[in-house]
């Protein structure tokens, strides 16, 4: 199975704050048969908050930084998927739910219906697209 991983799994897996990613989100990151997937939105948005200072884990503030973010990514074996002019159009068309009006998680969840891979996050409102098409994995922590 392909997967999406949320701006919010990354930044937890990768700083270590690991308790925040429940077991069945563990488990399909950590099944081999998976493959596990992230959009340069999630990759841009991580990099900018280490930019910011905001490394998550105070344990790991030393060793969380946009460099080694990249890297890490790679080691984990995490593809960086881009945006394509299809992600753009469903985006285009996708109608914005209650008060979610984050462009960028509505890009993100544009690019995964496109995609028709399922998306895993810890927001709750990326459920209100499951009407069109969005197969959510909801990371309850």
């Amino acid at each position: 199975m392909r997967l999406y991983l949320d701006t919010n799994i990354l930044f937890f897996l990768y700083t270590g704050d690991t308790d925040e990613v429940s077991r069945d989100v563990h488990a399909l990151i950590g099944d081999y048969e998976n493959v596990i997937l992230t959009s340069t939105i999630c990759a841009q948005e991580c990099i900018h908050l280490f930019h910011i200072g905001k490394s998550g884990n105070p344990k790991k503030k030393d060793t969380c930084d946009a460099e080694s973010f990249v890297d890490w990514l790679h080691e984990m074996d995490i593809r960086i998927i881009p945006v394509s002019e299809k992600h753009l159009k469903t985006y285009a068309s996708l109608p914005i739910h209650g008060d979610h009006r984050d462009p960028n998680d509505r890009l993100l969840i544009a690019q995964a219906i496109t995609d028709r891979i399922a998306l895993i996050s810890s927001d709750h409102k990326f459920a209100w697209y499951e009407g069109e098409g969005l197969k959510f994995i909801f990371n309850k922590r």
